[in-house]
């Protein structure tokens, strides 16, 4: 296939030219085959048409003389192409079973040249048998009767029986599929590296590692591969960067936050010494939360079977165990192929939001067949219609209800939707009629 690949145009449009090229190819020669095929059953059907002719004229003509000139006048009428003789019997042996091809081709005889009587016409070819002698094995043998009961024999070169009508049309399409399949079939392989760019694309910043697209093709879809690896080289370069250095900020940071705890030990005021712990245990929770958020862009966790009410009932009792107004309603188990560690990180940050702005929440899990869905109700002052969809951006707090007084870094929404996501299920938040949030994850269930 090597050898092929270096025969083929370098460039996407000189492929295309190659592929009409050898369409149209393909497609002449066919005609020309088509014509040829056509041609010789015109000449059959002339040829038949001439023999009927030439037969009615001789058997007028012998059945006018007398006996004794009769053989005589039917070699003077013979050709190269037919040989004529007279005899008292027919030397045309009866076939002793119908033959498709004598009886077809005495019906076109008939058609043609009306006036030839062909009841009584024994017909056959030399190749059956119906005739002695090496010399008629390549003929067409025929014997016409006389009005007196004698037989006007004559032997003249096989013909071809003509093609039906319908065998044109038939050819006409077969040729014409065979065309589109072979078109069809080079066309895929031009346009297998733009898929295998377009699936690479549509990877690109999902989970795992990041996979070069294969530079192969014509000109155009290299070049075009290659830029993509640089994008995404430079995109992958730039995101370990950002994420190593916030990392080594937020390793920093820890010192002086564990030193400004140690010296709020010291201080006298107790109500003071509560407030600077109550900001440092949200510095800590906001760097937690940041560093999450980024090990979630490059770091991929394997997927596993795991049991979906095992995870949601466990973050529901350390809930309720901590004094929130909890609860779980549902099956007793929700087998999901996934990332345990990623999904239980979303739930968890839903039901914390619920508790935190809601004052509790209510988890309920349905299995829909193709898909899990689990809602998480909570009692809170909702979300602004148009604030629904900006919830979900890194860092977005909303000041009216979401104050930071609650605590929390604006990430937790934008984790959750994510692990839903790479899931390939969807998170989607709506206010309650009666009044709280409504947060609904669906989960496909992988098809066997």
């Amino acid at each position: 296939m090597n050898w092929l690949r270096h025969l083929l145009p370098d460039t996407l449009g000189g492929r295309i030219v190659l592929v009409l090229l050898v369409g149209l190819m393909a497609f002449h020669l066919g005609s020309l085959w088509l014509h040829q095929i056509g041609t010789e059953a015109v000449l059959g059907t002339t040829r038949e048409a001439q023999l009927a002719e030439r037969l009615v004229a001789a058997k007028r003509a012998v059945a006018e003389l007398p006996v004794e000139e009769r053989d005589r006048t039917a070699h003077a009428l013979s050709t190269a192409s037919l040989d004529m003789h007279w005899t008292p019997a027919p030397t045309v042996q009866p076939v002793q079973a119908s033959s498709t091809r004598t009886d077809a081709l005495r019906s076109r005889l008939g058609e043609l040249v009306p006036e030839l009587d062909v009841t009584g016409l024994r017909l056959g070819y030399g190749e059956d048998g119906v005739a002695d002698g090496e010399a008629s094995r390549h003929l067409l043998l025929g014997a016409l009767p006389l009005p007196d009961g004698s037989w006007l024999n004559f032997s003249a070169a096989l013909f071809r029986p003509p093609a039906p009508e319908h065998a044109t049309l038939l050819s006409t399409t077969a040729m014409a599929v065979g065309i589109l399949l072979l078109g069809l079939l080079v066309v895929r392989l031009i346009g297998r590296p733009l898929r295998a760019l377009s699936e690479a694309a549509d990877r690109f910043g999902g989970p795992g590692p990041v996979v070069p697209v294969p530079e192969e093709g014509p000109r155009e879809v290299r070049h075009a591969a290659q830029a993509f690896n640089r994008m995404q080289g430079r995109i992958d370069r730039l995101i370990a960067d950002r994420t190593q250095a916030l990392a080594a900020v937020s390793h920093d940071l820890r010192t002086p936050i564990s030193r400004l705890r140690l010296r709020a030990g010291f201080v006298e005021d107790g109500e003071a010494a509560r407030a600077i712990d109550a900001d440092l245990d949200e510095m800590e929770a906001m760097i937690d939360s940041t560093l999450a958020y980024l090990r979630g862009e490059t770091e991929s966790e394997p997927r596993k079977p795991a049991d979906l009410v095992a995870m949601i009932e466990t973050l529901c009792d350390a809930a309720a165990d901590a004094g929130a107004a909890v609860t779980y309603a549902g099956p007793s188990q929700a087998r999901l192929v996934c990332s345990p560690v990623t999904l239980k990180r979303a739930f968890s940050n839903l039901i914390d939001n619920a508790v935190k702005y809601g004052g509790g929440a209510r988890v309920v899990l349905e299995d829909k067949g193709r898909e899990l869905l689990v809602r998480i109700e909570d009692d809170g002052p909702g979300i602004p219609e148009a604030d629904m969809q900006s919830v979900f951006e890194p860092f977005r707090r909303l000041e009216t209800s979401r104050n930071r007084g609650t605590g929390g870094s604006g990430l937790g929404l934008t984790i959750a939707r994510r692990a839903v996501e790479q899931h390939g299920g969807n998170l989607h938040l709506s206010n309650r009629p009666g009044g709280g949030l409504l947060g609904s994850v669906r989960l496909p269930k992988p098809q066997n």
